[in-house]
């Protein structure tokens, strides 16, 4: 068995999100529907991490086994003319057979953009988070500069998942304007589900309020959901980059 990783884009729009299920269009099945289509195996593929429905990713990185060795080159442009036109594969690499692109995984890189202006734009409405209301790129860096560090983001995570601990650690966070576009890197070891989208909720929420960027650091110490804002809508946000040790790019590559 030789052990295959993908670098994977896809616009999650019309996707039921990233995990096979009973009913609706999922990535993880139209990936394998297409690798069996290409190899005549049938195979499970893992990714680095379970997107939500509507979440885009710019650099998933997912693997799985296969019996017969295939080209690496022709693994990319093979399944590239079988994938529907919202998934594409932009790299292949043949990894060790304990690389994981989960558990391996050593950090995780998310952009959040948002979308401001006082008119709404057709070609941003599967793309960015729509605020209409004045949101000022220096508030959001004035916020975000107290959310980097080992803490318990309880506060930012919905209540399922509280059970598995909500203690995560953001490496560094990122805030740029081009045009009319805030966007927010945020680079973490782990993050709790619907973490980002609760944070520029409730960024978006204070500034509304008004509040000083100062409040953040009493919606942490709450460690209660009820103290921060609304979930952020999923179309804002993208996987942007998945980081492992060693590197993927020091693997055998298509390109």
């Amino acid at each position: 068995m030789t052990r295959y990783a993908l670098l994977v884009h896809y616009d999650g729009t019309f996707f039921n999100g990233w995990q096979v299920q009973d009913r609706g269009r999922t990535v993880q099945g139209e990936i394998e529907k297409g690798i069996e289509v290409l190899t005549k195996e049938r195979i499970r593929v893992s990714a680095s991490g379970r997107t939500d429905s509507g979440v885009h990713a710019l650099g998933q990185v997912i693997h799985f086994d296969l019996v017969n060795n295939i080209d690496l080159h022709r693994l990319c442009i093979g399944l590239n003319g079988i994938l529907p036109p919202d998934i594409s594969v932009k790299n292949a690499y043949i990894v060790d057979n304990d690389f994981h692109s989960r558990f391996t995984a050593i950090k995780r890189e998310y952009v959040y953009r948002i979308y401001c202006s006082p008119l709404r734009s057709p070609f941003m409405a599967y793309r960015a988070l729509w605020v209409s209301t004045p949101l000022s790129c220096s508030y959001v860096r004035d916020v975000t500069q107290y959310l980097p560090g080992e803490m318990d983001f309880a506060s930012f995570c919905k209540k399922i998942s509280l059970e598995n601990g909500t203690v995560r650690k953001i490496e560094s966070i990122d805030v740029t304007k081009r045009d009319e576009i805030i966007s927010i890197k945020i680079c973490a070891n782990a993050f709790l589900h619907n973490m980002i989208r609760i944070i520029i909720g409730t960024i978006i929420t204070m500034n509304k309020e008004g509040k000083d960027p100062s409040f953040i650091k009493e919606v942490i110490a709450a460690r209660n959901r009820e103290y921060s804002g609304y979930t952020a809508p999923p179309h804002g946000l993208y996987l942007n980059q998945v980081f492992y040790d060693p590197p993927l790019d020091n693997y055998v590559s298509a390109f």
